[in-house]
């Protein structure tokens, strides 16, 4: 996953750094959001990955999948992609993409995971604590996982907050071991 996260982020950086300058960041977004859908498709990913598929044949696959949201500058970025055998990283640049925005919107995008449900007030105490934490605008979603048996994970970005019972009985077991 790093590597493929590695080899993402250029491409990224300059979907991001063209579609800022054009204004057309949410334009991306969408596409770039359709894009990756498409190519998680197992049956689409099967039919685009042909041997006897051009990288033409590729881009022209994917302006049929966007329709109207297909736009010249796309058409250029798909191409690349597609000359350089790199269509199945678009979650990957899909991804990075979104961070990108967030960053530039001053927003951190945070799951929450959860042993138990969160009561609305220790979900603001918690986005509260965050938003001061990470200095902007926190969007949090709340997930419940009962395998962490008590506390939370939480993760923004690249960042892992793990204050989890299950992450304390692991870091004692590896002591217990070593």
């Amino acid at each position: 996953m790093a590597e493929l996260l590695t080899l993402a982020r250029p491409y990224a950086k300059a979907a991001f750094a063209f579609a800022s300058e054009q204004g057309a960041t949410d334009n991306w977004s969408n596409a770039l959001q359709v894009l990756s859908a498409a190519v998680q498709d197992e049956a689409f990913s099967a039919y685009l990955n042909r041997p006897e598929l051009t990288p033409a044949e590729q881009v022209s696959i994917f302006a049929k999948v966007l329709g109207e949201n297909q736009t010249q500058a796309v058409s250029n970025f798909l191409t690349l992609l597609a000359d350089n055998a790199r269509l199945a990283l678009l979650p990957e640049i899909e991804a990075e993409y979104e961070l990108l925005k967030s960053q530039n919107n001053n927003t951190v995008d945070v799951v929450i995971e959860s042993a138990f449900p969160m009561t609305s007030v220790q979900e603001q105490l918690l986005t509260h604590a965050l938003e001061k934490k990470f200095n902007a605008a926190v969007n949090v979603s709340v997930e419940v996982n009962p395998a962490l048996i008590a506390g939370v994970v939480i993760r923004a970005g690249d960042q892992v907050i793990d204050d989890s019972a299950l992450n304390k009985l692991e870091k004692m077991r590896t002591r217990l071991l070593a």
